[in-house]
C-alpha cells in the first residue's frame, strides 16, 4: 500500500493555531461528507460482477430450455449436469473478475484519501488559519487495507447471492416445468436486485472510508474528543440520535464497534473538537 500509515505522526495543532488565533478558546472542525459521485465510482466497480450475471442471461435460459427440454418420445429429460456447467463457468468469469478487484478498489480508495486530505486542509485554514498541506500526508495504509478486505467480502457476497437465487430459480422451473420467459423474467429481476443492493454497498462503504479517515486524521491532529452529529435520516436509531450534539471521546470504550459510520447504513458524522489553552 503506497505510501504506509502515518498513524504515529501527531501534529502539534493546538500550539499552532494560537500562535495564528490566539483568542480561540475551541478549534471544531466541519464533518467531511462523501460525495455521491464518489459513492457512484465504487458502485461502478462493484457493478463489473454483476454485469457478468446479467450478460450471461440468455446462456443460462438457454441451458435451462436444454434442461427442460422433451425428448422425441414426449418425455421431459432433465439435463440438469448441463445446467450446473454453465452456472459455474459463469462463476468462473466472475473469480476472474474479482481478481482484479484489488486494484480497482485501492485506485478508487488512494483518490478518496487524497480528497479527503484536502478536505482537511481547507478545514484547518478556515477554523484556525493555519496549512497543514505539506504536514499532512495524502496516505493510509492500514485504513485503506482493512476498507480493502471488508470490500473485497463484500463485492464477492453479492455475487454468490446472486448465484444462489439463479440457482434457485432454474431447478426449481425445472422441477416445476416453468416456462423459459417465465424463468428469464425472474433472472432479470435477481439480477436487478443484485445491482439496487451493489449501490447501497457501495453508497455505505464510501460513508465508512471517509468516517474511518476522519478518526485517523483527528489523531494524526493530536484530537481527542469528537461532537456527534446524527445524520437526519428518516429510519434511524434512537441511541444513535440521543447522541446528537454531545461530546464523546476517541476512545470511548462504549462506542467501540459504534462510532459514527461504523455501523450498516450509519450516516452520523463526527466532529472534531478541540479545546486550546489560554
Amino acid at each position: 500500500m503506497e505510501g504506509g500509515d502515518q498513524r504515529g505522526m501527531i501534529i502539534p495543532l493546538a500550539q499552532l493555531v494560537k500562535a495564528k488565533r490566539p483568542r480561540l478558546r475551541r478549534l471544531v472542525l466541519r464533518p467531511i461528507e462523501p460525495t455521491a459521485s464518489q459513492a457512484a465510482d465504487l458502485a461502478a466497480i462493484y457493478f463489473r460482477t454483476v454485469r457478468i450475471w446479467e450478460s450471461n442471461r440468455a446462456r443460462i435460459v438457454e441451458a435451462y430450455s436444454r434442461a427442460n427440454a422433451a425428448t422425441n418420445d414426449g418425455m421431459v429429460r432433465d439435463d440438469v449436469s448441463w445446467l450446473e456447467a454453465v452456472l459455474q463457468a459463469i462463476v468462473g468469469e466472475v473469480d476472474v473478475e474479482l481478481s482484479g478487484f484489488q486494484g480497482l478498489f485501492t485506485g478508487w480508495a488512494n483518490q478518496m484519501v487524497q480528497w479527503h486530505t484536502r478536505r482537511i486542509v481547507q478545514n484547518l485554514k478556515y477554523a484556525g488559519n493555519v496549512d497543514l498541506a505539506s504536514e499532512l500526508f495524502s496516505h493510509a495504509g492500514n485504513t485503506v487495507a482493512d476498507a480493502l478486505a471488508r470490500n473485497a467480502s463484500l463485492v464477492r457476497n453479492v455475487s454468490d447471492e446472486t448465484r444462489a437465487k439463479i440457482a434457485d430459480i432454474v431447478f426449481r422451473g425445472v422441477q416445476g416445468r416453468i416456462p423459459a420467459r417465465e424463468v428469464a423474467k425472474e433472472i432479470a429481476a435477481a439480477t436487478g436486485i443484485a445491482r439496487k443492493r451493489a449501490l447501497r454497498i457501495a453508497s455505505d462503504q464510501a460513508v465508512k472510508l471517509s468516517a474511518a479517515l476522519d478518526r485517523q486524521r483527528m489523531r494524526d491532529l493530536g484530537f481527542t474528543s469528537f461532537e456527534w452529529r446524527h445524520s437526519g435520516k428518516l429510519h434511524y436509531r434512537d441511541w444513535h440520535k440521543a447522541r446528537n450534539g454531545k461530546v464523546f471521546s476517541l476512545d470511548d470504550p462504549k462506542l467501540r464497534g459504534d462510532m459514527p459510520g461504523d455501523l450498516p447504513f450509519c450516516g452520523c458524522k463526527a466532529m472534531a473538537t478541540m479545546e486550546l489553552p489560554e
